[in-house]
């Protein structure tokens, strides 16, 4: 029985007894070489090569660790060496791609992609007043028809953009979305009629600027995490930055190329998006790059131990991988259960009145008070410049927490709502840059904290979702709003009713934030509140 034991391949329960100058000089397996002694090893047998009398004592076998006298420690258990061995593993894992490399290469692309398309946007009451100028007849809410187009396709289409972007991935959606951006302006040129202008530049361009904008939202949350704050701080920076540079640029191309002649130029600018998506690489695949980049340099230093650990490695990564790594799902309905996550989109609701309603129409306000095109333009730079000063501000801030995220989100729903509620009793261009001041700083805490927010009490993998859905809401809401606001002009024959709405609309967007920890406690919340 014995023989036809051994014959299978098993151990059998008797086992030929060695001498100790024997056992002593097989103890070391001749393809470990000396300098491994000092680290615990694990040699992967097949359970069944064991008999029942050997697995009961599987600690003496389970690891292969130096004796006492070169390690100049005591005999230990196999839970004394498992601290060593834990180390040694840990060294062996590729460094992470995030908040390091890399990460801030993709951080700038995203900061000119925003640069660019919110640059335009934040410049669109320029536009606006340009297009009133050439169709004379058309009433204010028919014009607002365009920017509640641009807003609202800007907007709703966000859970559609971020699911696509989990699916094809940021760099398709954002070559794509400069393609349309450069189209619409490209089908603007004829100016048909206010309709097709509506279309054009705003249904069509809405559409696109949502497509390259959607991927940097989770683009930065997946490449930053503990610098996600200030690296959203920048990204964010790039919307108002883009409105200092393209507000005196829309000026002097009408002014030397008239109408149609910006238009064809400014459907260049929006190709340069293009060349900015092919330069973003997904997170996944630049962690898969960095790895293959790490093996391949331990490969070089140390060929022997790189190929002795590599197999124990992967294993292992495989093994965790399989084990906790959860698929990033497109979109996520069941946030619309949540009274926590209803919060945001209450917020966005009442926020949307002035965000960015209230730098749209300030132009408009501005020729009520007798300002030229060019102070017009200057106070829209001024309020984009200072907007992104205060986004990075905020970003240094809250990334060395020194203040409560949730606070400094209510501070600045008042700030703007203070500021809104001031424009009409502004009668100079100096007067109206306070006023422009206080809803700078508003919008920059408002767009750099919410991403962070939803991050972190929602999670990082729900962003498709979350921010999605926050945007969708934004969208619908943006539909309504300017030809609201239009038609309220219309009817009072000024701009003092218009942004007492946007004031105490915001105002109320502050108060049912402030509520948020008291919704928490309803039943079916689930939140981590920061």
């Amino acid at each position: 029985m014995e023989d036809k034991e051994n014959s299978e391949g098993g151990f059998g329960s008797s086992l030929p007894q060695e001498t100790p100058e024997e056992s002593s000089s097989s103890s070391v397996p001749p393809d470990i070489p000396e300098e491994g002694l000092n680290s615990a090893v694990p040699l992967i047998i097949p359970e069944k090569c064991f008999s029942s009398e050997l697995l009961k004592s599987s600690e003496e076998v389970s690891t292969y660790s130096a004796p006492p006298e070169s390690t100049g420690k005591g005999t230990g258990s196999s839970e004394s060496q498992g601290s060593p061995e834990e180390g040694l593993i840990a060294s062996l894992e590729p460094p992470s791609g995030k908040d390091a490399g890399y990460a801030w290469l993709v951080l700038f692309l995203v900061f000119m992609v925003n640069l660019v398309t919110a640059g335009n946007f934040k410049s669109f009451g320029i536009t606006y007043t340009i297009i009133l100028d050439y169709f004379p007849d058309a009433s204010g809410a028919e014009a607002g028809w365009i920017l509640g187009l641009l807003m609202g396709c800007r907007c709703l289409l966000s859970p559609v953009m971020g699911a696509l972007t989990v699916i094809i991935g940021p760099r398709k959606c954002i070559v794509f979305g400069g393609l349309i951006c450069a189209g619409s302006f490209l089908l603007a040129v004829p100016a048909l009629s206010i309709e097709y202008m509506a279309f054009t530049l705003g249904a069509l361009f809405g559409a696109g600027m949502c497509m390259a904008e959607t991927p940097g939202y989770i683009v930065v949350t997946d490449y930053f995490e503990k610098r996600r704050s200030f690296a959203n701080g920048v990204r964010a920076a790039g919307n108002p930055m883009g409105g200092v540079i393209f507000s005196p640029l829309v000026v002097l191309l009408h002014r030397h190329f008239a109408f149609q002649g910006a238009l064809v130029m400014m459907a260049g600018v929006m190709l340069q998006l293009t060349v900015l998506g092919m330069l973003m690489r997904p997170f996944e695949r630049h962690q898969r790059i960095a790895a293959e980049d790490f093996w391949r340099k331990r490969a070089r230093s140390d060929p022997s131990w790189y190929q002795r650990k590599r197999k124990a490695q992967e294993s292992m990564q495989t093994q965790k991988s399989n084990s906790k790594k959860k698929k990033k799902k497109p979109l996520q309905f069941s946030f619309f259960r949540n009274p926590s996550y209803l919060v945001y989109l209450a917020v966005v609701v009442c926020s949307t009145a002035a965000l960015p309603n209230a730098l749209f129409f300030l132009p408009v306000y501005g020729r009520t008070i007798g300002l030229t095109d060019m102070q017009n333009s200057f106070v829209s730079s001024y309020c984009s410049m200072s907007d992104s000063l205060m986004r990075l501000a905020c970003g240094s801030i809250f990334s060395c927490k020194v203040f409560k995220k949730t606070h400094g989100f209510i501070a600045s729903l008042l700030v703007g709502a203070a500021g809104c509620l001031i424009v009409p009793l502004c009668g100079s261009m100096w007067q109206l840059l306070v006023s422009a001041t206080m809803f700078s700083l508003s919008m920059g805490f408002f767009w750099t904290l919410i991403n962070v927010l939803l991050a972190e009490q929602f999670g990082g993998d729900a962003m498709p979702s979350t921010w999605g859905f926050f945007r969708m809401v934004q969208g619908i809401c943006s539909f309504v709003y300017p030809p609201l606001i239009g038609f309220v002009m219309d009817s009072t024959g000024g701009m003092a009713a218009p942004y007492a709405l946007m004031g105490m609309l915001t105002f109320g967007a502050a108060v049912i934030f402030a509520l948020q920890p008291l919704i928490a406690r309803l039943p079916g919340s689930k939140v981590n509140l920061t």
